[in-house]
């Protein structure tokens, strides 16, 4: 799967230059398009609750990643948000015990109609004819339905780009709704809330496509739901009918006071005022008030999850362990030399990490990437830079459950191809050319070259880095051993870079 993962997304993503995508307000969208709707499941749950073991271990919980683009291949979502995007969500959901991961590979579609669809109906075909038995499907495109995002109970997630970035909770509250739950204003959805005339006890809604099964979409059928009160009295059957998410009437994306509750005062049917919480993830307060979940929200997904969802779950940890820690960078760094054909970005293993974004840029806020590339080595081989320019790079480690932060930015320079010597032009000597396994290589370098760091690189026919070494040469004469026993015999290039330039010299390794 890791391989898979690695060769998809190198496939899929261009090493082009990549600029900061720019899309529309989101604060032009409607917070959510789920049709509103109380699922088949959670009736049935809260009406008998169901007796499961919950032994309160993390539920490892399957993700199918799709990332639409335009027919052309553009405007897809690009890794380094979609990273983001993910870690949001998990960190949304630390509290409750359940861990999402990616279980196959992010699969890249190229459709303008789906990447930019008008209705809820499109997204329900584009579901129906990508989705990935065993796991949860998760979409993302630049227009979901004029929404930021939306949930179908029978087949997956849309999410609009322009509302899924770091500091978005939309992925948590659509899933939410993958588990069951109801908005906490459950009725309103569609209503503006009068403060002048009196609050109703009932409220008629549509839910159409929303069911557990879509064969009974059509006709749209209508519901009523009963209006919470404050105190608490029917709770069990009113609005989302969760006792401990309070009473809320607004249907609309508004902010919060200090305390993250509305500004808008709001009154039950008897009167009662009270404020709308906008802690919690599954209301429509702006995204700078949402961070929980309720008690009784999380017990009802986890239940959800060891019940009709048990498919979604693996019943092991996916991977041996979080990534917490950075990557530590190794070369280039301090603005040392490199050429602009075969820059080598080498960084050490981060704990736990299965992959790597590497990103290089002409500037340190990285919103244009000369390079940008997913790999699962501690190594990348960036190409086509620009000669002469002073580059930024940055690693990000993650698994298939987890991303770490980004490493601290190393820089190099980049040198155009004719500052790349031969050995025999830099005045070095390089031999034997023609090496048996075991037999270390023999470096003679010019005075001016001695005491300089250096980094020294081997590369096979095909361009792969199989060896590097940062040191010092003091003496004229010194050996640099190769661990040839573990190559094929062949053609090899070394390759040596510093301050005072690039020399480089051809290998061949004959047959044991």
């Amino acid at each position: 799967m890791k391989r898979a993962l690695l060769l998809l997304l190198l496939a899929g993503f261009s090493h082009a230059p990549v600029m900061a995508q720019v899309e529309g307000d989101k604060n032009a969208l409607h917070p959510c398009g789920t049709p509103a709707g109380m699922d088949p499941w959670l009736r049935k749950y809260l009406a008998t609750p169901i007796d499961v073991h919950d032994s309160n271990d993390t539920l490892w919980t399957a993700l199918q990643i799709h990332l639409l683009a335009r027919n052309d291949g553009t405007g897809r979502f690009g890794p380094d948000r979609m990273l983001d995007a993910f870690h949001r969500l998990n960190e949304d959901f630390a509290q409750t015990g359940i861990r999402f991961y990616f279980k196959h590979p992010w699969n890249l579609l190229n459709s303008s109609l789906w990447f930019e669809h008008d209705s809820v109906v499109q997204g329900r075909e584009m579901m129906f004819a990508n989705n990935v038995p065993g796991a949860l499907n998760v979409y993302f495109m630049a227009r979901a339905a004029g929404n930021c995002g939306y949930n179908l109970p029978y087949a997956g997630i849309a999410m609009a780009h322009a509302c899924s970035g770091p500091n978005d909770h939309t992925w948590a509250h659509e899933m939410g709704h993958a588990l069951a739950l109801p908005h906490p204003f459950l009725g309103w959805e569609g209503k503006q809330y009068n403060p002048d005339l009196p609050t109703p006890d009932t409220l008629l809604y549509d839910y159409t496509h929303f069911h557990a099964d879509p064969d009974t979409i059509v006709p749209a059928p209508l519901d009523t739901a009963l209006v919470e009160y404050v105190d608490g009295r029917n709770c069990t059957i009113a609005a989302d009918r969760i006792c401990d998410t309070g009473p809320d009437y607004l249907s609309y994306r508004w902010p919060c006071n200090a305390q993250g509750q509305s500004n808008v005062q709001q009154r039950d049917p008897a009167g009662e005022p009270f404020f709308s919480d906008g802690t919690l993830f599954m209301s429509y307060a702006a995204d700078n008030c949402q961070r929980r979940f309720t008690p009784q929200q999380i017990q009802i997904m986890r239940t959800r999850l060891l019940t009709d969802r048990a498919h979604w779950v693996a019943p092991a940890a996916p991977v041996t362990g979080l990534v917490v820690q950075a990557a530590q960078l190794v070369a280039p760094i301090n603005s040392a030399p490199s050429p602009v054909n075969a820059t080598v970005l080498q960084w050490r293993a981060a704990p736990n990490a299965t992959h790597y974004l590497v990103q290089a840029s002409k500037v340190g806020s990285f919103g244009i990437r000369d390079f940008e590339a997913v790999v699962s080595d501690t190594f990348a081989l960036a190409q086509n830079l620009t000669p002469n320019w002073n580059y930024f790079w940055r690693v990000r480690a993650f698994n298939a459950a987890s991303v770490g932060p980004y490493s601290a930015s190393g820089r190099f320079l980049s040198t155009a191809v004719s500052a790349v010597q031969t050995a025999g032009e830099a005045g070095w000597s390089i031999y034997p050319t023609l090496l048996s396994q075991g037999t270390p290589l023999v470096v003679e370098t010019p005075e001016h070259w001695r005491g300089q760091p250096l980094t020294l690189s081997v590369f096979d026919a095909a361009g792969r880095l199989l060896f590097r070494q940062e040191r010092a040469f003091f003496s004229e004469r010194e050996w640099v051993p190769l661990p040839t026993e573990k190559w094929a015999a062949g053609a090899y290039f070394f390759l040596c870079a510093g301050s005072p330039g690039i020399v480089r010299q051809p290998l061949l390794l004959a047959k044991p």
